[in-house]
Parts: C-alpha cells; structure tokens; sequence
C-alpha cells in the first residue's frame, strides 16, 4: 500500500515515509515507484530514475510509458548537444536537468488523460525542497553543481542578494541558512557571476548541514574537487576572500602541487590585503624570516578590527624584531588599542592591552614614566570588567 506524505509530515518522520517508499517499491507497489522516480529525477539521481524506469516498464505500468518519450528525447538532444562526454559529473547533471522538464510535462500530459491521478507534482506542493535533501541523504548520495570552463567571468546577480550571501558568509555562523543560500547562489555560478561561485564554492569545500526533523541531516557533503573550480574562478576574477578560500582548499589536498599553488594563490590574496592571506603569511615567515614577517605583520595591523595584531606588532617595535626598534611606536600601538577596544569577555585586545600599557607607563618604554596613570588604568579596566559581568549575569 503506497504511504501517505501527509501521515509522515504530521509525525515529522520525513526519513521513515522514505523508507516506507522503498520498502513498498520493492513489494511491487507502481505508484511508491512512481513517487520514487519522481523524487530522483528532481535531485537529479539519473542512475535511480533509469532504475525505477526499468522496474516500472517491467510492471507494464502505463504512466512510465506516457513520460518515458519526453525522457528519452531529453537523452537524444543531450548527445547530440554533447556528442562524446568523458565527464561523467556534468553528463549526469546536465542529463538530471532536462529530466525534470520532461517528466513535468510527461507528468501533466498523463494527468489530463487520468483525472482521478494523484501527480507527484501535486503531492508535495512547497514540501517538495524538504523531500530532495530528504531523498539525497536517504540514500546516501550527493548532488554537486559543475561550471562551464566555457562560460565567462561576469557579474549577473542582484546586489541585495549578494549583500545577504556575504553578510553570513563573513559570520560563519549561518548553519541554519546555508541551504537556502547555497540553492540561491547556484544558478548565479553556473553563469559565471564571481560573488556567487565563491558563495557556492565556500559550501561546497565545507560542506551543508542543517535541521528538518532530525538535527544534523547531510544535505552536501564537503568535496574539495567540486568546489575548486568554483573558487579559483572567483579569485582569478579579483575576489579577495576567494583567494583565501582557494588557498585554503588547495591546503587540504594535502599534495605537494597543490600546496605550491595554493601559496601563489595566499600571495595573489595578500595583494589585495586579504587578512586571512596576511595571517597565513605571517605565521610561514614568523621565526624564518622576521623583515618579511614584519612587512605582513604591519599591513595587518594597519586594518580595522585587528586590536590583536595591533599588540603584537607593538612587541616587535619594542624589541626591534624585524624592524629598527622604536618604543614610542610601541607604546602608541598600545595605547590606541587600550582607547579603542571593550570589556567584552568575547575579545582579549583590551585586557591584554591594559597589561602592557601599565607596564610601559611604570617602566618608562616609549613615555615617561608614571606609576600613577598605570595604577588609574589598571583599576579602570577592573572596573569596567566588573560592570561587563554583572551585566552578563543579570
């Protein structure tokens, strides 16, 4: 008997009304199969539909034979538009998308021909995102978006749209939005436009999780090899946060090439005063050579929002490390971070630099010496760190 969707959406066990498809399908049930097909077909599973197509021929069951002409027109004019494909990846996808407008035609052409059809088109409604995701972490496989080499560079998505990728992408903290970004970003790559390859190149090196029923469901699995050409597209096309990412990426192959380019590609960022290319630069001079690790050091303490930077550059001015020493650089590195930071138990910067700077003011480094302003800061930053936590724990 074929499960209702409905049953299961109640009990909010999308997982168990796919199993209970299966486990129907496989007892002989036509409309499961026909749901099943429908379901592969739309996240683009081409080796399960052709699956569920043979089953269903085998049962001589007449909605498979009145969408299987639209499916089989779609395999011709893809080999005619590819002729001889090695790329098993992009056949796959390329096939997976004409599948879907021909079975949505096939579908309808079926429905006005059998009123009292219930179409899986119809079944779903909005549910149908949850039930794709669903279906691929069902059965264990993973749908990647492949890009032309063909295609060119070109800026095509609306503005507002990227402001809101880059917004969370900058916060990493966007778990709960990331499948709605990544399906948004997607077409926007596979047009070449570079802020939504990057996008779409970020998710797929880390890889999607997210919460339906169960917490912690797989939509995408992390795949570095899928998600190269999208970042190193985008850093080639002058994207500074790409550069990292492609870097990063070229990092985790852990292979001998891969780890030169990547370097070439931490340097490509580093021009553009990316700070994770400056960081990353930092830390391979640091210890091996201190002039060159200093020049990286000071571009990224010149950025907003590096109070840490700021602080340790202050220390190699003070002890001439790298550079010729100047403690009154140092003391004023300090004490601007001292001016600007907060009290916040989430950032170190003002703390840290509260230590140093009543150092600097009782020992007289870059200032005159005055015990009395370092005992004055010491007891304002207790001050403030009091105020911060019984603020916090109200």
């Amino acid at each position: 008997m074929t499960p209702l969707f409905t049953d299961y959406l109640v009990q909010n066990d999308i997982n168990g009304y796919l199993t209970a498809l299966h486990r129907e399908a496989d007892s002989g049930d036509a409309p499961s199969l026909r749901i099943l097909l429908y379901l592969s077909v739309m996240v683009s599973e081409v080796e399960d539909a052709m699956d569920y197509v043979d089953k269903l021929m085998t049962m001589d069951d007449d909605y498979v034979f009145a969408v299987w002409p639209y499916m089989s027109a779609a395999v011709n004019e893809l080999n005619e538009e590819l002729g001889t494909c090695d790329d098993d990846e992009k056949y796959k996808y390329t096939l997976g998308a004409k599948f879907k407008t021909a079975l949505n035609i096939g579908d309808m052409e079926y429905e006005k021909e059998h009123p009292g059809f219930e179409s899986p088109f119809r079944i779903f409604g909005d549910k149908i995102i949850i039930l794709q995701h669903a279906y691929l972490h069902h059965v264990g496989q993973q749908t990647y978006p492949v890009i032309d080499d063909s295609v060119a560079t070109k800026h095509c998505a609306p503005k507002e749209k990227i402001d809101y990728w880059y917004s969370l992408y900058r916060r990493s903290d966007c778990s709960a939005n990331q499948e709605t970004i990544y399906n948004d970003a997607k077409p926007y790559a596979e047009q070449g436009d570079p802020d939504a390859m990057l996008v779409v190149g970020y998710l797929l090196a880390y890889g999607i999780e997210t919460k339906y029923s169960n917490p912690n469901v797989v939509i995408l699995r992390a795949n570095n090899d899928f998600a190269l050409p999208f970042l190193r597209r985008a850093a080639d096309a002058g994207l500074p946060e790409a550069c990292w990412e492609t870097a990063a990426a070229l990092f985790r192959k852990k292979e001998t090439e891969s780890e030169a380019l990547g370097w070439l590609y931490v340097e490509k960022g580093a021009k553009m005063d990316n700070k994770d290319c400056l960081r990353c630069l930092f830390g391979r001079y640091e210890g091996k050579d201190d002039a060159k690790a200093f020049g990286y050091l000071a571009r990224l303490a010149a950025q907003k929002h590096t109070h840490e930077h700021k602080l340790t550059l202050a220390e190699w001015y003070e002890k001439g490390r790298g550079c010729e020493k100047d403690e009154k650089k140092a003391f004023e590195l300090v004490e601007y971070v001292w001016k600007n930071s907060s009290a916040s138990p989430y950032d170190s910067s003002q703390e840290d630099s509260v230590s140093m700077l009543c150092r600097y003011l009782r020992e007289g480094i870059g200032c005159t010496p005055d015990p009395k302003r370092a005992e004055d800061i010491y007891r304002w930053n207790q001050d403030a760190e009091d105020r911060m936590w019984e603020m916090l724990t109200r």
